[in-house]
């Protein structure tokens, strides 16, 4: 399968406001939220694991629906489940930043927003990772039954480094894409890594996470059979 999940066209906002590439750099710690100003004093510097970092000594990233604080510095309740190196307080799990933390990260990056706009920049970066993951489910659910839930073990940014197959495509007269992630699952104690791509075309966004290796070919192939067994788009 190649395309998987288009997102919604606002996502040419959130393109344009953080440049190429992911803008959050934050891992974990005892801090739970602060003012912005010691916040952004107290965040790691940004690193390859982009945004979900896994040095346990970085800064935690931790849910803040339930307390007294600014929506701003809000954290969203949508997680990704992790191996025990995840950037939430236990470490069970990956969450997204709040806005106010996108924000400080994309004025360290020397591409600032406006305040009011990080709002909007988070939601779509909350849907970006979050439809990532389910596209690695789609391939994950294949072991379900035997193997049980699958968790994300490890997260890396790379930016220009394109892969093999964007290479190809845009030999073909596709656009390269806009970024790259490799994202590694513990699937039942194996590791099992993925390549996504994510593409803008005219204006449509699309996003192709695929496992790589032997196992990876034979997965891929498995998909697109049992969605052509039942009746759905193998794309």
């Amino acid at each position: 399968p190649g395309k998987c999940q288009l997102i919604a066209d606002f996502m040419d906002d959130f393109k344009k406001a953080t440049g190429k590439g992911c803008p959050v750099g934050y891992g974990r710690s005892s801090q739970s939220t602060a003012a912005a100003g010691a916040a952004e004093m107290n965040e790691p510097p940004d690193t390859a694991d982009r945004p979900l970092a896994v040095d346990p000594h970085a800064v935690t990233v931790t849910k803040t629906a339930d307390l007294d604080v600014h929506p701003g510095e809000a954290v969203p309740d949508s997680a990704i489940p992790a191996t025990g190196r995840g950037n939430s307080e236990d470490g069970q799990q990956w969450l997204n930043p709040s806005p106010y933390q996108l924000h400080r990260a994309l004025k360290r990056k020397g591409k600032p927003i406006e305040k009011e706009d990080s709002y909007s920049v988070a939601d779509v970066h909350e849907m970006v990772v979050l439809q990532s993951w389910n596209c690695i489910m789609e391939y994950e659910n294949l072991y379900k039954n035997s193997c049980g839930d699958s968790k994300l073990a490890r997260f890396e940014g790379r930016d220009g480094d394109y892969s093999l197959k964007a290479r190809f495509l845009n030999m073909i007269g596709v656009n390269l894409p806009f970024d790259r992630h490799d994202w590694t699952v513990d699937r039942c104690g194996t590791e099992v890594k993925y390549v996504i791509d994510y593409y803008d075309s005219n204006n449509t966004y699309w996003i192709d996470a695929r496992p790589i290796g032997i196992r990876g070919a034979i997965d891929r192939a498995r998909l697109i059979l049992l969605k052509m067994s039942r009746g759905q788009s193998p794309w």
